[in-house]
């Protein structure tokens, strides 16, 4: 019993201490080429956010007592659809975006005149749309990195 023990004893020290050997001295046999960083493609996407605006009014009876403006928070959310084309290390891009929001404001006007007039003025803007081009250049290392200019449009309806 005792020859067997040092016999799987020694068979397991010398498997293990020379695949230790081996495995240093092994290097790979494929190497795969670094992958290449591609900017073209397209992508579709949703979006939710909340933000705040103001709207202001004139009062043809003087200046307002509560403020000349309509404030108006939001709750929005919608998608936008983008696709970029590359050609070497120049990328050309659009972009549309549309969003439908949930916001009131009211404020009541109230001027100090000759005469008191009030009027309750409101806000709610409810739909935007943008769209834009974007002009780039991907530089770095494999291109990761892209730097560029970005015009384009709004609406609103309000």
């Amino acid at each position: 019993m005792r020859s067997g023990v040092r016999f799987w004893g020694a068979t397991t020290i010398t498997l293990v201490a020379s695949g230790a050997a081996n495995s240093a001295d092994l290097e790979p046999a494929v190497q795969l080429p670094p992958a290449l960083w591609i900017w073209s493609g397209g992508y579709i996407g949703g979006h939710a956010g909340g933000g705040y605006g103001q709207k202001s009014f004139s009062n043809p009876c003087g200046p307002s007592v509560y403020g000349g403006g309509v404030d108006t928070p939001v709750f929005l959310a919608g998608g936008q659809i983008d696709y970029n084309w590359q050609k070497n290390s120049w990328v050309f891009g659009l972009k549309l975006e549309a969003s439908s929001a949930v916001s009131n404001g009211t404020n009541t006007r109230l001027a100090a005149s000759g005469i008191v007039l009030s009027a309750n003025c409101k806000a709610s803007p409810s739909d935007f749309v943008r769209g834009a081009g974007r002009l780039g250049y991907a530089f770095g290392a494999q291109g990761h990195t892209l730097a560029y200019f970005k015009r384009g449009v709004a609406w609103q309806n309000n």
